[in-house]
């Protein structure tokens, strides 16, 4: 065969001497006998190292010039960025919002380490280094934190970041809303769809009709929404609600509120429905007498997955008693949220363990305990449609939706702030 002498940009003359630069070198010497005819043949690409290191400078000119802003609109598409930022992991998501939810199409996905970023913005400043986010600037962005908002501003409680979402504004021209973590589960709940939840009380919901929203996981987030005439949409209402006085039911709930109390001086809410709640619970009934539970082992500690699972295979009594007493503690909440709300628009119980507690939830106790028989306002909470929500990742679709509210020019991040 005669050899083929190419020139490029790079000085390679020979396609010999080049070869170990090429890409899809194999499939160019083929003879064409061996090459299907409907498969076109591909010219290769130099990867010699001029080549890489001005492609790279190319790159890195364009994200620095994308870090420091304006973002100008590129395309067609509506795009927006969101993120889940807790005291871990910092996760980006950049997505095509066009006509239905289904319709929506994720562009790029990474995950940063906290630790590895002195500040958000340099986080940021990575992300612009991907080809996919500098051909897709987005247009709004929604950020999720674990951290108390102020003004569209949250200094992170358990990492050094502070998080501007006027600043980031006026640097780059769009839109940056800043929201608590279980802020955006609650818009989250407006995007669910029917196979993202399990109805445990199946009545009419009330257009327009007030929402509570409850999640036990690390801890217990509180949310309620509101029709807003003036946006024609819902807003969310974070609250602290799940840090005041628990309000036992029964003997075995005061002795629990006692055991708390004393270890903790107090005893709230989230004291007993939460991850750290459903171990404290178990811990409080291995003080009971041995003798009492004879063939249980009342010493060994467990942390909430082992307690969870161990009363889903019902390998272990203790744990099941545990699980329920948490259920009842939790459906006793949904309902107290669901009378002060008076939400006739539905009651969403979400969070970490509740997907995993779907089994034991249909047996009934934690509904059981929402409805409170004995109580006055039963038949009002017999008219609050229930759900457990199984999506599992609430807050990231609430903050997209947020982030979607801010493509709209009349929203701003101020119009949605309630805090």
């Amino acid at each position: 065969m005669r050899e083929t002498h190419l020139r490029s940009s790079c000085g390679v003359r020979s396609l010999v001497n080049c070869r170990a630069n090429l890409i899809g070198r194999t499939a160019w010497l083929t003879p064409a006998s061996s090459v299907s005819a409907l498969q076109p043949r591909q010219k290769p690409r130099h990867r010699c190292c001029r080549c890489v290191k001005a492609q790279q400078a190319s790159y890195n000119s364009d994200s620095n010039a994308i870090a420091h802003g304006p973002w100008t609109k590129q395309h067609d598409e509506n795009t927006v960025l969101i993120a889940d930022i807790g005291g871990t992991n910092c996760r980006f998501e950049l997505w095509a919002v066009g006509g239905e939810v289904k319709d929506h199409k994720q562009i790029l996905k990474h995950t940063y380490a906290t630790a590895d970023y002195p500040t958000f913005q340099d986080a940021l400043t990575a992300l612009c280094t991907f080809p996919e986010f500098q051909s897709y600037l987005p247009q709004s962005v929604a950020l999720a934190v674990a951290g108390p908002v102020k003004n569209n501003v949250c200094e992170m409680t358990n990492l050094s970041w502070i998080i501007d979402g006027n600043h980031l504004t006026q640097k780059y021209g769009v839109s940056v809303g800043v929201l608590n973590d279980f802020e955006a589960n609650g818009y989250g709940v407006l995007a669910l769809q029917p196979s993202d939840m399990v109805t445990l009380n199946d009545v009419p919901v009330l257009p327009q009709g007030p929402k509570a929203v409850l999640g036990p996981g690390t801890g217990l987030g509180e949310a309620q929404l509101m029709w807003d005439q003036a946006q024609e949409a819902y807003r969310v209402w974070p609250s602290e609600g799940s840090h005041a006085q628990f309000a036992p039911r029964g003997w075995r709930q005061r002795a629990l509120q006692a055991y708390v109390e004393s270890q903790m001086g107090y005893c709230e809410v989230e004291h007993v429905a939460c991850g750290s709640g459903l171990e404290r619970i178990y811990q409080f009934l291995q003080t009971d007498k041995a003798y009492n539970r004879c063939g249980i082992n009342m010493i060994d500690q467990k942390k909430a997955p082992d307690i969870t699972k161990e009363a889903l295979e019902e390998s272990n009594p203790l744990s099941e008693e545990a699980v329920d007493l948490f259920l009842a503690i939790i459906g006793a909440e949904a309902g107290y949220m669901g009378v002060r709300a008076l939400a006739a628009g539905g009651i969403y119980i979400c969070g970490g363990i509740t997907p995993r507690l779907i089994p034991r939830i249909q047996m009934g106790g934690l509904m059981e305990s929402f409805m409170h028989k004995r109580s006055k306002f039963n038949k009002l909470l017999r008219t609050y449609p229930v759900y457990a929500v199984t999506h599992k990742h609430l807050g990231l679709l609430g903050t997209k939706e947020y982030a979607i509210r801010l493509l709209d020019s009349r929203v701003s991040p101020a119009s949605l702030n309630t805090q």
